[in-house]
Formats: structure tokens, sequence, C-alpha cells
């Protein structure tokens, strides 16, 4: 047994020394190194991208074969095929310690959507391989992205300007336009009604002229209340108006020329165009009102008739009577200014009631004592001195009043032609800038921060689109609520 294992032992011994002999004489196994480890790639769809790969072995590597695999998106949707890619040159020689370099160029173009993009490329030396990972990231081009964006701007761009400014517009034209079909539907609308309802309407369109639309709604609120008013009482109002019309026409119209050139009448008159005017400028409320204005004319004008009247029973007793020539001279002068002083007065009840009362007095006098000479002498001072007196007043009313300075601008044509356009140039530029600045903005942050835009159309595009549109109105909202506060933001 001890021959047995000491021969088992050199045996054992002679084979270890044999393999230890030929491990030593094989060449060492070096280590390959690549730089980058793994390939990363970004682009968008219009690029053509390369990136250099270097490798170094300590030993060297006399022949190293490349190869890569196609490259897929994780959802399988997509994919670059491997013949779109090239690596330049595809086979070389390391040497020991010294780098060798190859060239990996993709057309990102070839790519058939957007997205994130792995495979592998294979490096294959004599003694195995090595893989590096290699991933690619595709995004759109930026060209539609910045449509799109803009598109996004511009829209909430449009609808904020019509929010503040179309809209208020487009609802005051829907009330004027509905307001002019209403009254057109009414044959029977008084000229003079209808005219105070135009008024308001013009004054509707300055507004919207000037962009003052809470002036404009007011305006075209006031115009619709009128012709509410109109509607409400529209029975009461034509009765009102045919019974003024007859007034006019049959009370009025009919009066001499001379009677009508009295300061009475004139002022009958002028109180006639105040009431028409006052109808043309929507200032009645009721019907009631406009009756008791037209009762006012009708009672000017009777009292002033029955003024005439009794003046001409006066002048009937003085003719009758037998009296001396200068007595008859004196009455004559008493009831001429009795005469003027009607005409001259003002047409209210106090005045008519003054004057009727001195008039009862005068025949009073005629009749008590007209026989005495005394008494028509002073009667003749006094009547002389009321005359002058009168005189002077009829000059102070007929006197016209001298005319008023008249008005210039203080802007010129072309000084106002300039404001409007650097206002127009102003909103403009304003404007511009406002939609350049947020969709750069947008465009930062959506499309440059994502390096796979475009992955998901429908997700990406619509981002934008609603970034721009949200934007937009954001900041008008702000700007809105800020103006309300009364704080220093302009727009």
């Amino acid at each position: 047994m001890s021959k047995r294992f000491r021969r088992l032992l050199r045996q054992a011994t002679m084979m270890a020394i044999a393999t230890a002999t030929i491990i030593t004489s094989l060449p060492a196994q070096g280590q390959l190194n690549v730089s980058p480890e793994a390939i990363s790639i970004a682009g968008t769809r219009a690029d053509q991208i390369s990136t250099t790969l270097t490798f170094s072995d300590s030993n060297g590597i006399p022949v190293l074969q490349t190869a890569v695999s196609d490259l897929r998106r994780a959802d399988g949707g997509a994919l670059i095929p491997a013949s779109n890619i090239r690596i330049d040159p595809p086979k070389l020689e390391v040497l020991a310690d010294a780098p060798a370099q190859t060239t990996i160029a993709l057309d990102l173009d070839a790519a058939s959507a957007s997205g994130e993009f792995a495979g592998s490329l294979y490096l294959y030396r004599p003694d195995g391989r090595q893989i590096v990972p290699l991933i690619v990231r595709i995004k759109a081009a930026p060209w539609w992205p910045w449509l799109v964006m803009l598109l996004g701007v511009g829209l909430g761009t449009w609808l904020s300007f019509y929010r503040t400014e179309g809209q208020a517009r487009d609802q005051v034209v829907v009330q004027v336009g509905r307001l002019r079909t209403q009254m057109r539907s009414d044959p029977e609308l008084d000229p003079d009604f209808r005219t105070s309802i135009e008024s308001e309407l013009v004054d509707v369109e300055s507004a919207v002229e000037d962009k003052n639309w809470e002036s404009a709604k007011a305006e075209a609120l006031e115009a619709k209340a009128l012709w509410n008013r109109w509607r409400k009482g529209r029975e009461d109002w034509l009765a009102q108006l045919k019974g003024g019309k007859a007034l006019v026409t049959e009370k009025f119209a009919p009066l001499s020329d001379q009677i009508k050139s009295t300061p009475y009448m004139q002022e009958v008159k002028d109180y006639i165009s105040a009431v028409y005017r006052k109808l043309r400028t929507g200032q009645y409320e009721t019907p009631q009102s406009l009756k008791d204005d037209f009762s006012k004319i009708r009672q000017s004008i009777s009292q002033y008739q029955e003024g005439e009247a009794m003046i001409g029973h006066l002048k009937e007793m003085r003719a009758d009577a037998e009296l001396p020539k200068a007595k008859e001279q004196h009455w004559m002068q008493e009831l001429g200014l009795l005469e003027q002083q009607l005409g001259n007065m003002p047409p209210a009840p106090e005045s008519y009631q003054q004057w009727k009362e001195s008039l009862d007095e005068t025949k009073a006098r005629m009749q008590q004592d007209i026989v005495e000479a005394a008494t028509a002498k002073s009667a003749d001072v006094a009547t002389r001195g009321l005359v002058r007196r009168s005189a002077e007043e009829q000059l102070i009313l007929n006197r016209k009043l001298p005319p008023g300075p008249s008005i210039t601008s203080v802007f010129q044509p072309e000084q106002v032609s300039q404001a409007r356009r650097n206002l127009k140039v102003f909103n403009w530029v304003s404007r511009t800038v406002a939609i350049a600045l947020l969709a750069w903005l947008g465009m930062t942050e959506l499309y440059g921060s994502n390096p796979t835009f475009g992955a998901e159309p429908l997700r990406d595009y619509l981002a934008l689109l609603a970034w721009g549109f949200g934007a937009e109105l954001t900041r008008e909202s702000v700007v809105s609520a800020t103006q309300s506060l009364g704080l220093p933001l302009t727009k």
C-alpha cells in the first residue's frame, strides 16, 4: 500500500508541474476598455448625429469586429433598422496601450417615429465578445411644435381679446339690432319718441367707437327703458300726443302774427318747443307728466284770450261813454298799457292774477270817476311813465345777447392722427411680444425638457396647444383682476 501511494503521489506531482508549465507559457489576457461604457444619443428627426467610441487594451487586439442590433422602442411600435446605423470602420486593430477609435453615425430621420430606442453594440475579439448598450432618444423637429404652440397662444389671445372687447361689442350690437327691429314693427311710434330712442342709440354707437363698453351697455339699457316706457303706456302716449297736436293746431296756430310776436306768446311757443324737446330727449316718465305740460300750455293760451276779451269789453265801455277828449285819450292810453302789459308778462298764473287785479282796479276807477280833469291829468302822467317803462322792458326783452366765444381745439389733426397710430403700434407690438414670450416659455417647458417629444403625438401636441391657449387666458385674467383691484399694472 505504501508503494502504491508513493507512485500516485509522484504522478500527481508531475501533472501539477506540467499544468503550471502550460499555463505559464500562455499569453496573458488584457481587459478591453470602451469609452463611453454606454452610448446615449439624443436629437430631432431632422438631425444626423455621429459619436465616437474609443477602445484601449493593455495587450492589444489584432482584430476587433463591430456589429449593431436594431434599435427598438419600448412599446414595440417603432424601430431604427441596423442598416441605417453606420460604423466607420466596422473592423479595426487595437494596439497595446494605444487607443483606437470608431465612429457611429445615425440619420435620425430614418426612425419611423419619435421616442426612446434601445439596442446594443457588439464588439467581437478572438477570445470573446463585449456588449455596449446603445440608447437613442428622438423628438420631433421644432417646426410643428412651434406652429402648434403659436396657434394655441394665438387662439388664447384672440379669445381674451374677444372676451374683453368683441363679446361686449357684439352683445351691445345684438341689443341695438333687436331694439331697432321692435321699433320698426310699431308703425304708430311717435316721431319725437323715436328720436329720443335714436338719440340714446347714437350715444351707444359713440361709446362703442371709444370702446367704452360699460357706457355702451348703460346707454343701450337706457334706450331699452325708453322703448319699454312707450310700450307700457302706448295708448295713453298716443292720446296725449294727439291732444297736444290738436292744441297747437287749433289754439296756437290760428293766432295772428302780431300776437305770436308778443313776449307772452313767444314764451308759450318756447314752452311748446320745450315739451317736444323733452319728448325727443326722453325726459317724460309717464303720459300724465306730458298731459300736465300740455295743460299748462292750454291754460296759458286761454288766460291770454280771456285777458284780451276783458280789455275789449273795457274798450267798448270807453267808446260808449261820453268823455271829454282828454279823458278819452287818457283811458285809451290806460287800456293800451294794460294790453301791452298782457303781451309782455310771463304766462304764469301768478303773473296773470296780478295783471287781472290791476285790470279790475282800472275798470273800477274808470267807472267811478271819468269826469275829473285832475284825475285825468295825473292818470295821463302815470300812463306816460308806464308806457316809457313798458317800452324799456320791451327793449330789454328784445335785446339780443352777443355771440359767445368760438371754441377751438388744442389738438391739431396731425397730432390726433399720430396719437392714433401710436396706439395701434403699441397694441400690436405688445401683443406680438406677449405671444412670442409665452410661446418661447411653453416650448422650453414642454418641448425642450422632453427628449422624446412626439412619441405620443396626440398627448404632446395637445399639451402644447392647451398650454398656449391657457397661458394667454391666465395672463388676461391676472391683468383684469389686478386692474379691478386698482394696482398699477397695465396690459
